[in-house]
């Protein structure tokens, strides 16, 4: 006789999915109008009589600024998401694997920059370069978002390695696999959702970010968003809906790139 497979889900009311649906509409709704105003050729308005354009992703790309912060943050989100992996997965492995007297302590102090504001901790690293004569700069934005990323990053990994069976590795130990050979080549392919979505988190993150960036830049150094704050701050024309369409369009990518490399069902059980 076959086994029925449990099914753990549980019927949702109406007012829920009606709930949900609502939410959903009002984080998406601005989008339409962010892409209609990027082609408008009106500074003023969504729709023009002369029709669309495309002068202002042309202005973005033109203008020197925009592309220096571009390859900041990119620069920047490159370098903290590595790094956040590097120190994340270790961390996790011990998190989850090992008990030692100040192991949830540990984790707490990972944990804390999630509780603190943004402006908090943007405040509290301008202190510190300050006091210490780094000052603001490319590596202390990069150094505050490594802080900032690495609960983003460590929370999957653990979530990932604690559905895992570490006999697994033991038995390839026994079968005379070296412990880094079992691990590799074991543990790691099986690490791959946690490490995607953490790696994302990490990178979407130090892009997005401004409550922290904004206190680090200086005349050398800016993020986008830092940049695209000061852009708007002065001129008010569709480049900065350019750039946003951009990064709407750059978002799909990652969600589909996801979808093909592992699946959302996945990525979402990681997060």
């Amino acid at each position: 006789m076959k086994r029925r497979a449990i099914d753990h889900t549980r019927p949702v009311s109406a007012v829920v999915t009606i709930w949900g649906l609502a939410t959903l509409a009002f984080v998406l709704l601005p989008l339409p109008f962010i892409v209609l105003y990027a082609l408008s050729r009106n500074n003023y308005a969504l729709f023009s009589a002369q029709g669309f354009t495309l002068q202002w992703f042309q202005r973005f790309f033109e203008n020197d600024r925009f592309m220096a912060a571009l390859q900041n943050s990119l620069a920047i989100s490159a370098i903290t998401t590595v790094v956040a992996l590097a120190i994340a997965a270790p961390t996790a492995i011990v998190a989850v694997r090992h008990r030692f007297p100040g192991r949830d302590l540990m984790m707490a102090l990972i944990s804390a920059p999630l509780l603190v504001p943004g402006v908090i901790s943007g405040t509290a690293a301008l202190s510190f370069v300050a006091q210490t004569g780094i000052g603001p700069g490319f590596w202390p934005i990069t150094v505050a978002m490594i802080c900032f990323t690495l609960p983003l990053v460590l929370r999957p990994l653990v979530a990932n390695l604690s559905g895992l069976d570490p006999d697994l590795e033991k038995a390839a130990r026994n079968l005379g696999a070296s412990p880094f050979a079992a691990f590799w080549r074991v543990t790691m392919p099986q690490l791959a959702p946690g490490l995607v979505a953490g790696g994302t988190f990490a990178f979407v993150e130090a892009m997005d970010n401004f409550s922290i960036a904004v206190f680090l830049t200086n005349i050398n150094t800016t993020t986008l968003p830092v940049e695209a704050y000061s852009y708007i701050r002065d001129i008010d024309d569709p480049t900065v809906a350019a750039m946003a369409t951009l990064l709407i369009l750059l978002s799909i990518g990652v969600v589909l790139a996801i979808e093909w490399l592992l699946g959302l069902d996945r990525f979402l059980d990681m997060s």
